[in-house]
C-alpha cells in the first residue's frame, strides 16, 4: 500500500538530512511504527507521506502511484490524521469537529450526521451524549477519541498517528490502545503510527521501523522479530535488556497451552483469556501463587474455565521466545 522509496529530508540552511535513504513497504490493513529516539526523524518521516513536509529526494508511493501525482490538499483529504495534541477547534461542538472532512467533501447533512454518530459510537462515545458537547467539556481521554473519531470521518484508507495516546494518563492510555486495536480488527486502515515508546511500537505494530539518529533506517520487521533477532547493537540497546518480557507481551494466554483443572480452582486468582502473557506474570505474582484459572471475557461468573496457567509454564514460553 505505501511505499518508501530511498525518501530523503533536508531542511534548508541544513547541510545534514532529517531522513536519509529510507526504503521499506508497509502492507495494506497494517499498523507501521516509527520509533527511536528524539530527533531521528519519525514525525518528519509521516508527514512527508501526505506532503505536510515536501520530500527532498526519492519518492513516496501509495497503491503505486507517487504522491507527487495529485496536489496536497486532494491526497490529504483521502488521508486521517491524528496528532497527540488533538488539534480540536475548542469553539466547534464535538460533531462538528468529527466531521470537518465530510463537510469539506461536501457530504449531505445525513450521510454526515449517521457517520459522526456512528464514530462517535465506535470509539466509545455515546452520541446523543456528545455531539453536541465542545472539547472543554472533554477529559483528555475523550477528547483523544474525538481526535481518532475525526481522523478517520472520510473513511480514508490511510491513517496517520503521531503519538496520539501521548497526552493522557497510562491507565486511560492503555485503555485507547486495547481499544483502538479491537476497532482496527475490524476497519483494517493502513496506519503508520510514531511513538518514542518501544513498549507501545511492540503493542500496537504489526511491523515496526526504529530509526536512528541521521534518520537512518536501523531495523524493519515485526515487532518478534525484533525483539529476538535485532539486527544491530544500537537496536538492541534501544529495545532493552528485558526483550524477554517484551515478548512475552506478544502472546496471549488464549494462544499457549494450559493445563487440565484438575479439581476446583477456589482461592486460585481469574486470569482473562486475552492478557498477555506479560500481564497474566504479573497477576501471578501480584497474587503470591503460581497458578491461575483461565476464563473467557464474557463468563463472568465463570463455569467454563479454559484451564490453568502456571509460572512454570510461562517461564517455558520465555525460553521458547528467547530462542534457548
Amino acid at each position: 500500500m505505501i511505499e518508501f522509496k530511498e525518501v530523503s529530508k533536508t531542511y534548508p540552511g541544513s547541510e545534514e538530512p532529517v531522513v536519509k535513504d529510507l526504503s521499506f513497504e508497509i502492507p495494506e490493513g497494517e499498523i507501521c511504527v516509527l520509533v527511536g529516539p528524539s530527533g531521528c526523524g519519525k514525525t518528519t518521516t509521516m508527514r512527508m507521506v501526505n506532503r505536510l513536509v515536501e520530500i527532498t529526494s526519492g519518492d513516496i508511493e501509495i497503491e503505486g502511484e507517487s504522491i507527487a501525482a495529485k496536489s496536497a490538499t486532494e491526497l490529504r483529504r483521502k488521508i486521517g490524521y491524528a496528532i497527540q495534541g488533538i488539534g480540536l477547534f475548542p469553539h466547534r461542538t464535538i460533531a462538528e469537529n468529527v466531521a470537518t472532512v465530510p463537510k469539506l467533501l461536501d457530504w449531505s447533512k445525513d450521510r454526515t450526521r449517521e457517520r459522526v454518530d456512528e464514530l462517535l459510537e465506535l470509539v466509545g462515545l455515546d452520541a446523543g451524549q456528545y455531539r453536541g458537547r465542545y472539547p472543554a467539556e472533554l477529559s483528555g481521554g475523550q477528547q483523544q477519541r474525538v481526535g481518532v473519531a475525526r481522523a478517520m470521518a472520510a473513511d480514508p484508507p490511510i491513517m496517520l498517528m503521531d503519538e496520539p495516546f501521548g497526552a493522557v494518563d497510562p491507565i486511560t492510555r492503555t485503555r485507547l490502545q486495547e481499544e483502538f486495536l479491537n476497532i482496527q480488527q475490524n476497519i483494517k486502515k493502513t496506519i503508520v503510527f510514531v511513538t518514542h515508546d518501544i513498549d507501545e511500537a511492540i503493542k500496537m505494530g504489526d511491523r515496526i521501523a526504529i530509526l536512528q539518529q541521521g534518520g537512518v533506517l536501523a531495523q524493519y520487521d515485526t515487532p518478534a522479530r525484533i525483539l529476538s533477532e535485532p539486527a544491530t547493537d544500537f537496536v538492541a540497546s534501544f529495545v532493552g535488556t528485558d526483550r524477554v518480557l517484551k515478548n512475552l507481551s506478544l502472546t496471549r494466554v488464549k494462544d499457549v497451552r494450559l493445563e487440565p483443572l484438575d479439581g476446583a480452582g477456589n482461592g486460585l486468582p481469574r486470569i482473562s483469556e486475552n492478557l498477555s502473557l506479560k500481564d497474566a506474570l504479573s497477576e501471578l505474582i501480584g497474587s503470591g501463587t503460581d497458578r491461575g484459572v483461565v476464563y473467557p471475557d464474557e463468563s463472568p461468573n465463570g463455569n467454563d474455565a479454559r484451564g490453568v496457567i502456571t509460572l512454570d509454564g510461562i517461564r517455558k514460553m520465555s525460553r521458547g521466545v528467547a530462542g534457548e
